[in-house]
């Protein structure tokens, strides 16, 4: 929006003004009266540009109103503004066109009439004492006076708080203060005095109309200045383009894709101070680039700061958004092994592309599931299957991501070892079945406790050694059997492996073994090295 520059004084009201002045200045040396018909003259033509003035402003102020009905948030509070100040104008115009009453009223008498004074054609031009009578006698000079500086100080507030300063115009235009004019510099003539002391009847009705047209000129001035307003934010824009900004670009089957449509403008040369997350964005085109390292919801939150080309002022505007990072993720799986262990606690890793886990319901049929970290833990409650069932928040409802069905296995049984420490101190499992640089010495038998571990170490799974029979050759054929202790070998059967000869076999058998499974299990034969 724009609109027509302050209205300054056109050469019309210059030359009335002037006029004014010049037969002020005559009526101080007593000149003819003649002088009053041209006070007369003076006075019908501020009239007439009263009556003009008046048009413009009622133009202006229905200018106004109808962009108040087009776009009522943005013109709503300068079009107050303007009726405000124009209530506050008439009310001070009123209050001048009375006191023009009073006055003609005590030179003319009852009959005038109130309602058509502009245009009452005064009987009593040359009459000084009304003017010196209403004015100074009954003290409405100081009370016009003060109406005078409390409508000054007003117009100069109204500029102020939207952002101009005009109180040096206002200061000259709507002065009130003492002079020294006249013979007597020395001597200061208050404002009432000089206006109204013996001024014939036409000098000072005519005085009044100027002042009128003045509080008319400024309610003019101000209403344009309000209107003008109304365009101060705003700046100018040399693309405008639609742009579609949608809630996701990952839209999931079954929901619906959203997007905002709006008509973006921007001023391509207008170059702003951009801060995100506390750090200035490089990019003149706006273009916002962020590591996404970490999973999980982030925001982003600053300012853009410009100035302004067209005010020079400084604007501001917040950022405030965030945004989903999600581990990229692809799914592989080996259907064939689409397996679950009773009695163990089967870790889980499940996602839905698109979505954070913050964001996903899981939930399983004969079986419990929980969270666990970045994990699940499944466990299973009947060896008839397991359904794992998964869904998503979207847009606050819960829509089905998909399901996996696994079968249910029993735990396999674990391998049996002999735990020891190696000559360099090493911890090892040792299993004459399976592959190891660790050998087995007399040492290591004398320090070995019995274990139960997976080999592969695929699942992990804790297992208790209760008990178990140690078997050895008694060199005639036979073995001697004799039970242990818990997971470790006796006193007497640790002095057996020193006393017997190299050679000499044992094994394991009846190992009880409780924990992720209860089962017995056997240790193969081993030669005493």
């Amino acid at each position: 929006m724009s609109g027509a520059k302050n209205c300054p004084e056109t050469p019309r009201q210059k030359m009335i003004s002037m006029m004014y002045l010049v037969l002020t200045a005559m009526l101080a040396l007593n000149v003819s009266a003649d002088i009053l018909k041209g006070f007369t003259m003076v006075n019908e033509s501020l009239l007439t540009t009263i009556e003009s003035t008046d048009q413009r402003n009622a133009a202006l102020m229905k200018g106004l109103v109808e962009l108040d009905s087009r776009n009522h948030d943005k013109i709503g509070p300068w079009l107050i503004k303007a009726q405000q100040t124009q209530a506050k104008s008439e009310e001070f115009y009123d209050y001048i066109k009375n006191f023009k009453y009073e006055m003609i009223r005590i030179a003319d008498g009852r009959k005038v009439p109130k309602e058509t004074i502009d245009t009452y054609e005064i009987e009593s031009k040359d009459n000084t004492e009304a003017a010196s009578n209403y004015g100074l006698t009954q003290g409405k000079g100081i009370e016009l006076k003060n109406k005078i500086d409390e409508y000054r100080e007003y117009v100069k507030g109204v500029f102020k708080e939207n952002g101009k300063d005009k109180d040096d115009d206002y200061d000259r235009l709507f002065n009130t203060k003492t002079s020294r004019s006249g013979t007597d510099k020395a001597q200061p003539i208050k404002w009432e005095t000089q206006n109204f002391e013996s001024m014939p009847l036409a000098a000072a009705v005519t005085m009044l109309t100027k002042l009128q047209s003045d509080v008319k000129n400024t309610e003019s001035e101000l209403i344009q200045f309000l209107r003008n307003s109304t365009d101060a934010k705003d700046f100018r824009v040399n693309e405008i383009r639609a742009v579609v900004i949608p809630e996701s670009k990952t839209v999931v089957a079954g929901t619906s894709y959203k997007a905002q449509i709006i008509l973006a403008a921007r001023d391509t040369t207008l170059h702003p101070d951009i801060v995100v997350n506390g750090a200035k964005l490089t990019d003149e085109a706006g273009f916002l680039t962020l590591g996404a390292a970490s999973v999980g919801t982030h925001k982003l939150q600053g300012t853009l700061k410009f100035i302004d080309p067209i005010s020079n002022e400084p604007r501001e505007y917040i950022i405030d958004d965030s945004y989903s990072v999600t581990p990229p993720s692809a799914t592989v799986a080996n259907i064939d092994m689409n397996v679950v262990y009773m009695g163990y606690s089967n870790r889980m890793s499940i996602s839905a592309p698109g979505f954070t886990t913050d964001k996903l319901t899981v939930t399983a049929t004969n079986a419990s599931i929980e969270k666990s970290g970045d994990n699940y833990i499944c466990r299973p409650k009947s060896y008839d299957g397991v359904v794992i069932n998964v869904s998503a928040n979207v847009e606050g409802k819960q829509v089905s991501m998909g399901s996996q069905k696994f079968r249910v296995r029993a735990l396999p049984n674990p391998t049996i070892f002999l735990s020891f420490k190696a000559s360099n101190g090493d911890a090892v499992l040792w299993n004459p079945e399976i592959p190891s640089s660790a050998k087995l010495t007399r040492a290591a038998l004398a320090t070995a406790e019995v274990v139960a571990e997976y080999a592969d170490g695929l699942l992990q799974a804790s297992f208790k050694v209760n008990s178990f029979i140690m078997k050895i050759s008694d060199g005639r054929g036979g073995f001697a059997p004799s039970n242990s202790n818990g997971n470790q070998f006796t006193d007497a059967q640790k002095n057996n492996f020193r006393t017997i000869k190299t050679g000499t076999v044992f094994f394991l058998s009846d190992i009880k073994v409780t924990g992720a499974k209860t089962a017995t299990l056997g240790f193969p034969v081993v030669s005493i090295p």
